[in-house]
């Protein structure tokens, strides 16, 4: 065994030891199960934002800086005004009445950043997909979980230690493979699996093994199961889940712990405080409030969002030229062989056309189902009305457009390219209704569209 194996195989060593690592780490620190207690309105001395992590299990979600907005109103320290129907506003001081957190601190200072003249526009507080919102999420969930961590409530999920050991592995698995090939010229196959098995361990230990990561203490699940009592009490009162933010001066502080344990979706979706996710949203279509779950192709499925004539003359040029590369291989065939008696090179030729033939025949099926997309798209359209959930542009130059649509039919939505002309004339949260070819989903048209009253509930008044 050559040296450069031992390096390929001490790699693919590291991850194994990783994931039954992993594994066992996941077995023996699972999250305890609260007890369960029947429906109360009893509430506690924590804040809404711990609440809300202890409520979801160690995990803080973006509603906990609404909810700690809604705290903060409740308590005098800020105003929620609502200046036209489901138009609000929010008036801050410039130094806050009593003590607060530093997380209360942090929307707090957020406020008055934005305030002019005292005074915030909800409009204003949702930084959609800026890239310092999400550092801003970060240290806001940092603050929320030393607190729960002083109080007892929670301790982390992963031990330090654990989190050492398994950084090793993933970094011996990394730096051993690309040791590997810098130290070898010809890349072997094994030498690519390994590469991406190394990068998926990397891409694996950073996503699920973070310090952030919580678990509810002994002492903290009958606080996890008085707050999970009282997300029962509120989500059966039908009508708390359309309150609006300015209930705070009837509702008091059940209007923060009720967006902290997600079921005051109106008021949480009028202020959305900067940490607004881009893959959950705040619905009523249908009649219920509800949150769905947003996707933003790219990759996968082919020419998604492609007009039918680019899709229709791309699918020609494929499968031209996969036919012309297969035709080729048909004609070589006779001279192709693999027996040890013939030389090397003929032998890696051979190989080498068979590799070309599967992806000329891969991308003759890819370039066919292009044609008939097209062709299908080109004469076919539907139409869908409902409400524009989210808005978002991603890339550089050129910018990708894309628009999210509830109808009220599923809890997954899958966002549309449009073109910018089409994306400049809609503002999110209004009733549009889009013309879109089958297949391949291009947007033809998109065009606001009256709201229907009984499409969803209004929001009742305190």
């Amino acid at each position: 065994m050559t040296a450069n194996e031992l390096l390929i195989y001490g790699s693919l060593g590291c991850s194994v030891v990783f994931y039954v690592l992993a594994a066992l780490m996941y077995t023996v620190r699972r999250p305890p199960i609260p007890p369960s207690l029947p429906a109360t309105s009893d509430t506690g001395p924590q804040t809404p934002a711990v609440a809300n992590l202890l409520a979801n299990g160690g995990r803080l979600t973006p509603e906990a800086v609404p909810a700690t907005l809604l705290d903060l109103a409740a308590r005098k320290v800020v105003q929620i005004d609502e200046t036209e129907p489901h138009v609000y506003e929010c008036r801050v001081e410039s130094s806050p009445n009593g003590d607060l957190t530093p997380y209360e601190r942090r929307v707090h200072e957020l406020l008055r950043g934005k305030a002019v003249g005292g005074v915030v526009p909800a409009a204003a507080l949702s930084t959609g997909t800026a890239g310092w919102a999400k550092s801003w999420l970060r240290s806001f969930e940092a603050d929320v979980v030393a607190e729960a961590r002083r109080l007892g409530l929670t301790e982390p999920r992963w031990p330090r230690q654990v989190l050492t050991l398994l950084g090793l592995f993933t970094s011996g698995a990394l730096l051993l493979v690309i040791i590997a090939g810098n130290e070898s010229e010809d890349k072997t196959l094994l030498w690519f699996v390994t590469v991406a098995v190394a990068f998926a361990t990397v891409g694996i230990s950073s996503k699920l093994f973070t310090d952030s990561a919580q678990l509810v203490t002994h002492e903290g699940l009958p606080v996890q199961a008085r707050w999970l009592a009282l997300r029962k009490y509120l989500h059966d009162d039908e009508l708390f889940s359309t309150l609006p933010p300015t209930a705070v001066a009837v509702r008091d502080r059940y209007m923060a712990y009720g967006a902290a344990l997600g079921v005051a979706a109106a008021a949480v979706r009028a202020i959305p405080m900067g940490a607004e996710s881009d893959r959950r949203a705040w619905s009523s279509v249908g009649g219920h409030w509800r949150q769905v779950r947003v996707s933003y192709p790219r990759m996968w499925p082919p020419a998604y969002g492609a007009s039918p004539r680019e899709t229709l003359w791309r699918g020609v040029r494929i499968a031209g030229i996969s036919a012309l590369v297969l035709f080729g291989f048909y004609k070589l065939m006779p001279s192709l062989t693999f027996a040890h008696s013939s030389e090397q090179s003929l032998r890696d030729g051979s190989a080498i056309a068979v590799l070309l033939a599967a992806v000329a025949l891969v991308a003759l099926a890819s370039g066919l189902w292009l044609v008939l997309a097209g062709i299908v798209s080109l004469f076919g359209s539907r139409t869908v009305t409902g409400d524009a959930i989210r808005l978002r542009q991603y890339g550089g130059d050129p910018v990708t457009c894309y628009l999210a649509v509830d109808d009220g039919t599923s809890d997954h939505v899958r966002a549309w390219k449009v073109r910018p002309i089409l994306y400049d004339k809609l503002i999110e949260y209004q009733s549009v209704t889009v013309t879109l070819t089958p297949l391949l989903s291009y947007v033809r048209t998109a065009q606001r569209a009256p709201r229907v009253a009984t499409a969803r509930p209004e929001a009742v008044q305190a």
